[in-house]
């Protein structure tokens, strides 16, 4: 249960306080950088700590709390034994380091890990100080013949630079291009025309159903409880409410799971890189109104999405309110249920690329019931190996190659993280063939 205080804190290391809005851009920006968008798990320490500190608990940043909140280990977790909070600490301060060393070398606002912490420490980039030989000079080239030589040396050089530099620019380009065409390939029988250069995309993730307590300051969730429309009815909620003291406000969307937060940072990433536009919705606010103009992913467990639970499409692979497969269309040698006992050890995850709601449009759907299986959909199709793999699959399908398809994909995770994605199989989806 979390508590609703967790807005509007602002945080700093030494000296100035750092605006909470601007500390949670640089984590996104970090999150979203070449080599945190691919690591999980250090991702997901980063986020942690920085909106614990954030909201002021900071003093709760302990090695025994991060090792059961953060990476999954049960109560008998005993750090002296198990050094895995000290290790990925270690790393993420080289991974920090590394970032700000290349692509956050210019970042206004500093994220760090004090040795010895696992606090962050937020503070503002310090420009370097002018020395006195730095004045001496300043005060030198502001006399007359100083600023003609200079004016005069700057328009040599530029005349230089297009002299030489020029065509060594130009076949830098045209290299750079012709990678990432190349790289495009791989994920363009999957994509579709999701990944036109330009193409508009909306991501719907989903929004969990909160209550909250304001007699016991809680935010609270049930699992079983997804619909707003139809919470009042549910015996679950009746009993809580009359255990806590009514009433209860709500329904609240205050939090994403930390899945679709991290699949969407994945996401981002890669349409980014692929050259595309991308904006991102959480279900509560989805209407169909504003997205059948465009390209729509569907992100996250469909009970927590009430439109892709009406998207007007026959979807073969259905993630029931059993916690299991429901194949509603078997084919040959398939099963009618794939059964999951613990989400955490073993899941499935739905794959699926339909016609969009208007011609030229596209639909993908990224879907399962659990963290890991998320995260393992979201990367069958943003990594170049293994979405070529897919591609495979989907050419030497039984029926033929087809534009759209849907697909279901086996995880096996440990403790909550996906280490082995396997082909299950796929079925044909009729609409009209990608140029």
């Amino acid at each position: 249960m979390a508590t609703p205080n967790d807005r509007g804190a602002t945080a700093g290391g030494s000296g100035a306080a750092v605006a909470a809005e601007a500390v949670h851009a640089a984590l996104e920006r970090i999150l979203a950088s070449a080599g945190f968008c691919q690591s999980e798990r250090l991702s997901r320490f980063l986020r942690f700590a920085a909106e614990a500190t954030l909201q002021g608990r900071g003093d709760q940043l302990k090695e025994y709390s991060l090792g059961v909140e953060v990476f999954d280990r049960d109560e008998s977790y005993d750090p002296r034994t198990d050094p895995i909070v000290r290790v990925e600490a270690g790393r993420l301060r080289s991974k920090l380091a590394k970032y700000y060393e290349g692509e956050g070398r210019a970042d206004p606002v500093l994220i760090e890990f004090p040795k010895g912490s696992y606090v962050p420490v937020f503070r503002r980039r310090q420009p370097p100080e002018r020395g006195p030989h730095l004045r001496a000079w300043g005060r030198a080239l502001r006399r007359p013949t100083a600023i003609a030589l200079l004016i005069l040396a700057a328009v040599t050089g530029v005349a230089l630079y297009f002299a030489v530099g020029l065509g060594r620019e130009a076949e830098s380009l045209r290299r750079e291009l012709a990678r990432l065409e190349s790289s495009r390939r791989d994920f363009v029988p999957l994509w579709g025309r999701l990944l036109a250069r330009g193409a508009d995309t909306t991501v719907v993730f989903g929004s969990p159903v909160f209550f909250a307590s304001p007699q016991h300051n809680l935010f609270l969730r049930l699992m079983g409880i997804n619909d707003p429309a139809r919470f009042r009815m549910d015996p679950g909620f009746q009993a809580m409410e009359q255990r806590l003291g009514p009433p209860l406000l709500g329904p609240r969307y205050d939090y994403a799971l930390m899945g679709d937060a991290l699949a969407l940072q994945q996401l981002t990433a890669f349409f980014v890189q692929a050259g595309c536009n991308l904006r991102a919705v959480p279900a509560d606010r989805a209407i169909w109104e504003d997205l059948r103009g465009g390209n729509i992913v569907f992100l996250g467990a469909a009970r927590m999405n009430l439109l892709l639970q009406r998207l007007p499409v026959q979807q073969d692979f259905e993630l029931g309110p059993d916690n299991n497969i429901h194949n509603r269309n078997p084919q040959p040698g398939e099963e009618k249920v794939y059964v999951t006992g613990d989400h955490r050890d073993m899941t499935y995850a739905v794959v699926a690329h339909f016609p969009g709601l208007r011609p030229d449009r596209e639909i993908m759907v990224l879907s399962a019931h659990s963290e890991p299986g998320i995260l393992a959909a979201v990367a069958e199709v943003t990594r170049a190996e293994n979405a070529r793999a897919l591609a495979e699959k989907l050419r030497r399908g039984p029926a033929g190659p087809s534009s759209y398809y849907q697909l279901l994909l086996r995880v096996a995770a440990d403790r909550g993280v996906p280490v082995k994605t396997e082909y299950v199989t796929h079925h044909r989806v009729e609409g009209p063939a990608l140029p």
